[in-house]
């Protein structure tokens, strides 16, 4: 794989995701070169990127079977059982997993700062663009101006003033020198006005902030959500709450759910990068060759040649042939006394002439290929090398803290159960006649004895009998109730 300039160099994170496998809809692999337009390429970050779904579904139903088997399979034991060694494991994992959610967000810093300085090498190119055009547009007036306000009047001041004949076309022709000489320094800025104009970092400025934007705010939000959750596990383990394990393994499960979905976006757009990385020549100028000559692309893409040398070193001879040519005219009008009369339009034409210069000199600082490709080395370092190292970072630490929390998931409803058996006891008076006992002692008699049903007849009759005639008798409070004789009631 080449790269650009001898300061940037690919690297291995890339060429690791770059080998990942590209495969189509048709489970045919496609070709790994960045070419985002192409329909099978699309096709092959997609499928890297629905494999992390999938896995989400895996785990999901995973998780699913565990709280099945807890909570409908398995039977709650009898005794009061100790939740210490569960709580203690579980509580391991979730340590675990904020070291993870840590990991992500210190590479969601690292990747907005790539992403930053990518950023603002690409303005930096930008204004410099801008900058040359609106030196060119400066040169193009100048030259206008020259041509047409000051090489005019002078040949006016000529005509009118010189009664020479000769010495008259003499410096009439070199005042159309002159108007010549600044006709061709403005074909010269025309030629790389046309070029530099059709170059506009606008649009390419504009998505890849707002893409950023939403990837780092995305990121922290997510990373947010499943602190929450640990957080809501942690009150779980500590205050031993059948309520707030609930609430953990609800959320949870959502928070798998994103966790994967996270992981299939990140896949996805870091194999891209990575195929953008290992070769972003050939895709810059394959993007601008057509709408910028393919030898302009290279001088700033390889900064091999300065395409706009030429034209800005014939600018400048031009521009230094006028003035020589000014000056000629001049010497050969001295003996005549017209100079208070050619004041004016000289000294315009001299400002015109020095501003152009100097003009030119700021232009060829600005479309030199040096700093425009130091640019370009910097977003792609940006790029490349800090930021794509963060979004691995992340990419790492997702499935790293999806499996914890798949763990979580499944030894949480373990808690829970342990947790269902416990029961709070009331202390009752074990000597009162009238405390319902459980079976086999269904009656409060003698043991032996078995008790009569409430539909029983006779029991009826004896209820009738004791309502109709009370006892009066004390009963102490450890006494049995009066015993009744079936005799008394016939």
């Amino acid at each position: 794989m080449m790269s650009s300039h001898k300061d940037y160099k690919v690297d291995w994170v890339a060429n690791f995701l770059h080998k990942f496998p590209h495969i189509d809809f048709e489970f045919g692999e496609t070709n790994s070169t960045f070419a985002p337009d192409s329909g099978d390429y699309r096709e092959g970050i997609i499928f890297l990127a629905a494999l992390p779904v999938v896995c989400c579904v895996v785990f999901l139903l995973l998780t699913s079977c565990c709280l099945c088997v807890h909570c409908c399979c398995r039977q709650r034991p009898n005794k009061k059982t100790s939740t210490t060694c569960v709580r203690f494991i579980t509580a391991l994992f979730i340590i675990f997993a904020i070291g993870c959610v840590a990991v992500g967000y210190f590479g969601n810093e690292e990747g907005n700062k790539g992403i930053q300085s990518t950023v603002d090498a690409i303005q930096d190119t930008n204004d410099t663009l801008s900058g040359s055009l609106a030196t060119l547009t400066t040169l193009d007036s100048l030259t206008s101006s020259i041509t047409q306000a000051g090489v005019e009047a002078l040949k006016l001041v000529f005509s009118k003033h010189l009664k020479n004949v000769t010495l008259r076309n003499d410096v009439l022709k070199l005042a159309d020198e002159i108007k010549n000489k600044s006709h061709h320094v403005k074909g010269d800025i025309d030629y790389i006005k046309t070029d530099v104009g059709k170059i506009s970092l606008d649009q390419l400025l504009d998505v890849t902030q707002d893409a950023e934007f939403y990837r780092w705010i995305g990121t922290i939000v997510l990373l947010s959500w499943q602190v929450v959750v640990l957080l809501i596990y942690i009150i779980a383990i500590l205050k031993k709450s059948k309520y707030w394990i609930v609430w953990g393994i609800t959320l949870g499960l959502f928070s798998l759910f994103l966790v994967w979905v996270a992981m299939g976006v990140y896949l996805g757009g870091t194999v891209a990068i990575s195929d953008f990385c290992v070769d972003p020549n050939s895709y810059v100028m394959s993007t601008l060759q057509p709408k910028v000559s393919p030898d302009v692309i290279e001088s700033y893409v390889e900064c091999k040649n300065n395409n706009f040398s030429k034209a800005l070193d014939d600018a400048r001879d031009y521009v230094t042939k006028a003035n020589e040519t000014l000056n000629i005219a001049i010497n050969k009008t001295l003996p005549y006394n017209i100079s208070q009369y050619m004041a004016g339009p000289v000294k315009a034409i001299r400002e015109d002439l020095t501003y152009a210069q100097g003009n030119i000199s700021s232009l060829g600082n600005s479309v030199y290929c040096g700093q425009i490709h130091s640019n370009y080395i910097k977003a792609l370092k940006g790029l490349c090398n800090r930021s794509l190292v963060g979004m691995s970072l992340i990419l790492l630490i997702l499935p790293i803290f999806g499996l914890s929390l798949v763990f979580i998931q499944c030894l949480a409803p373990r808690v829970w159960l342990l947790l269902g058996t416990r029961k709070t006891y009331r202390k009752v008076d074990d000597s009162d006649p009238f405390l319902p006992r459980p079976p086999p002692y269904n009656s409060y008699g003698t043991m032996g004895e078995e008790r009569a049903p409430l539909n029983d007849t006779g029991y009826l009759n004896e209820t009738s009998v004791m309502t109709s005639h009370p006892r009066t008798e004390s009963v102490g409070s450890d006494s049995p109730p009066p015993a009744f004789q079936t005799d008394e009631v016939q």
